[in-house]
């Protein structure tokens, strides 16, 4: 077994999800940014029931201070096929130890279950982290979300999907995606990428064009969306029309959003580092009171919000100086070896 595979295999079988440290009632020291001093881990979080299998999230929040909190729905990729929401567990840290509370999501795979079972399931989840906000030190009037690759499909889905006020349902303030999918019919028709999308929908786009419509963001685009950033390569898996795309539906709607674009192929959480500062720049907008602050760094919903590649948005934000436990410092080195070497190479499925 090569190292990456034995090593992710490790960090597989404690699943991140779980953290046996968290279950033990450990936290971790979090660096300055860190509103209440300390991060906490809550693995394995029941948030709902469906397809006859329990729905489970992670919870890493900094201990309630009562002062009410943003919050961020963290969705996972792996083509609607696999992945989990260990693959966040870094991305929500970082979160945490900026003062926020995190939530990364599980939700049922394409196999068995049948699209749009994955987008009912991440909007149970914003709707019970609401119902929960104080329990967890948060606003429930300032939900965001991040998603990559096909999690960034579901949150693009999230920010596009209802009508109404941004608080309240499954409604979201802000959303960020890294290289999701936004057009699925095109993405699943010819010239496109058929084979990544096979058993999504049961039927093709020539057999069903409406509900491939029906499942791709650019077609619920209206004024009422919350504001999205789009991050994107220029030669990755998933075309950069995708992206383009989104970023002129929402412009035409008037819709505040951002589109980066970076050169090469990496993909979705390979070019997460450099992603990170506008990303987290993006959100505090408006999640933040004082988000405002932040403004200059992002793009404005009068233009195209178009950037170029995004530099120093390395690791040194995440803020946490140790682990609690020896035990728990050999799990996050092992994971960080595992999303760094992931990360350099900026590979894997959407």
């Amino acid at each position: 077994m090569r190292l990456d595979a034995a090593l992710v295999a490790i960090v597989t079988n404690v699943s991140f999800s779980a953290f046996a440290f968290a279950f033990a009632g450990v936290t971790l020291a979090a660096g300055p940014a860190a509103a209440a001093g300390a991060v906490q881990v809550s693995g394995n979080v029941q948030y709902g029931w469906a397809g006859g299998q329990p729905l489970l999230l992670d919870a890493y929040f900094p201990t309630p201070d009562g002062t009410p909190r943003p919050a961020v729905m963290l969705v996972h990729g792996g083509a609607w096929r696999v992945g989990g929401k260990a693959d966040f567990a870094v991305e929500a840290m970082r979160f945490a130890a900026l003062g926020w509370a995190a939530f990364s999501v599980d939700y049922r795979l394409v196999e068995p279950s049948a699209f749009p079972a994955e987008v009912d399931d991440v909007a149970a989840a914003v709707r019970w982290v609401r119902a929960h906000a104080v329990g967890y030190g948060v606003d429930p009037a300032r939900i965001g979300a991040l998603g990559a690759s096909a999690g960034g499909h579901l949150v693009g889905m999230l920010a596009t999907l209802g009508a109404g006020p941004l608080d309240s349902g499954a409604r979201l303030r802000a959303a960020a995606s890294w290289s999701g999918p936004m057009d699925l019919a095109r993405l699943a028709g010819p010239g496109g990428l058929p084979g990544l999308t096979d058993n999504l929908l049961p039927c093709t786009t020539e057999e069903c064009p409406a509900r491939w419509d029906d499942a791709s963001p650019v077609s619920h685009v209206d004024h009422s969306d919350a504001p999205l950033l789009l991050a994107n390569s220029t030669n990755e898996l998933i075309p950069l029309d995708q992206a383009r795309e989104m970023a002129d539906r929402l412009q035409r709607a008037g819709v505040d959003h951002r589109l980066d674009v970076f050169p090469g192929t990496r993909h979705a959480q390979g070019f997460g580092d450099d992603e990170w500062a506008s990303t987290v720049a993006f959100l505090r907008r408006f999640l933040e009171p004082s988000g405002a602050a932040g403004a200059d760094r992002t793009g404005q919903g009068g233009g195209d919000g178009t950037a170029g590649v995004l530099q120093g948005a390395g690791r040194s934000t995440l803020g946490v100086v140790a682990a609690a436990t020896l035990g728990a410092a050999v799990i996050f080195g092992l994971a960080g070896l595992v999303v760094d070497r992931r990360r350099r190479t900026g590979a894997g499925a959407t």
